[in-house]
């Protein structure tokens, strides 16, 4: 079926304009109804001011013209029901007809300030929706300039670590495994007797597993494999294992997207390795778990704090959650404790 079309703005005002003649001739009715009994205890027309409260309502909620409509309804009302004889527009009493023309004025009167009011306040309504726009919009374009800013960081980072990956690969494992294989070639040669042979045997299985040690050591600064194989809760758990203080975990059971993972396994590998070397605790924590469809990580210590959140550490910190839409508290006053806590968004499609 198709979907109902929003009602028009002419349609709106039709509909609100309605309502406010329907709501005049309310205020019309039940003023004259409720004044109307007392004719006979008020033989002038002072009560009429009661019609003026309803000109009030009317011109405030619903405009000029209408107050207006309803001034000169209300006089006729009067005029009408309280004079006598009762039942007519005959007027026996000069001084009934100048009261009602004060009330009618009045009334006019009422309309104007009621409709200015009225004016002033929607303004001031529209301002107010303005600048809370405005503000909204300033902040948003302040979020994004600082993804932006972190997003380039982020690549700027890994450019110069790709750089550093080539010249540790070239310098010390590309080389170790050369050498390695000329070492094997030379082995091979005729001629070498058992003792020469066994000793560039030796030297080459040396340079291999050395090779073998600097490509674990490269791959375990990029992405852990335990990661990979089993998930935040065991990546998290080989992190804190390593570490020179106990660790507590509240880690939840469950795999994230890669990003996310790989993201919050950072994050507490930076934040126990702070509070282990800098922040003299004897003790640290972390908790993950899942709160309105993103992921949660704090990171806690009993260290002196005084972290600043500007540190080369931390900077990179927020980098890489800002450049998944996270967002990153650091609350470490002097004196401690510390509290890292980074929240990231999980995408619908695997937050099952």
């Amino acid at each position: 079926m198709p979907a109902a079309s929003t009602p028009k703005p002419a349609a709106r005002r039709q509909d609100s304009t309605a309502v406010g003649i329907a709501a005049a001739a309310f205020v019309v009715a039940s003023v004259t109804a409720l004044l109307y009994p007392l004719s006979e205890a008020d033989p002038g027309v002072s009560s009429g001011v009661l019609y003026v409260l309803g000109v009030l309502l009317i011109a405030t909620y619903w405009g000029l013209w209408l107050g207006l409509a309803t001034s000169f309804a209300s006089a006729l009302a009067l005029l009408f029901f309280h004079t006598q004889p009762t039942g007519s527009f005959h007027v026996t009493d000069g001084s009934d007809i100048v009261a009602i023309l004060v009330l009618l004025l009045t009334a006019c009167v009422g309309s104007v300030i009621a409709d200015r009011a009225r004016m002033r306040a929607n303004e001031a309504e529209q301002r107010l929706l303005l600048e809370a726009e405005l503000r909204a919009a300033e902040a948003e374009r302040i979020r994004l300039e600082e993804v932006r800013q972190s997003r380039v960081r982020v690549v700027e980072a890994t450019y110069s670590e790709r750089r550093r990956l080539v010249r540790d690969l070239h310098d010390g494992a590309q080389q170790r495994l050369v050498h390695t294989i000329l070492t094997l070639k030379l082995a091979q040669r005729p001629g070498q007797d058992e003792q020469a042979r066994a000793e560039l045997l030796a030297d080459a299985i040396s340079h291999a597993q050395a090779a073998t040690n600097e490509l674990r050591e490269l791959a375990h600064g990029i992405l852990p494999a335990i990661l990979l194989r089993g998930g935040l809760e065991a990546g998290v758990d080989a992190v804190a294992s390593r570490m020179p203080i106990p660790v507590r975990l509240e880690i939840v059971g469950r795999r994230f997207p890669p990003i996310v993972e790989a993201t919050a396994y950072f994050v507490v590998a930076e934040a126990l390795t702070n509070a282990a070397k800098h922040a003299q605790a004897t003790r640290a924590w972390v908790n993950a778990d899942v709160r309105d469809g993103r992921l949660r990580v704090e990171v806690g210590d009993d260290g002196v704090g005084g972290a600043l959140a500007g540190g080369p550490g931390l900077l990179g910190m927020d980098d890489r959650v800002k450049a998944v839409d996270g967002e990153l508290r650091i609350d470490s006053p002097p004196g401690g404790p510390t509290a890292i806590v980074a929240t990231l968004p999980i995408p619908p499609a695997d937050d099952a």
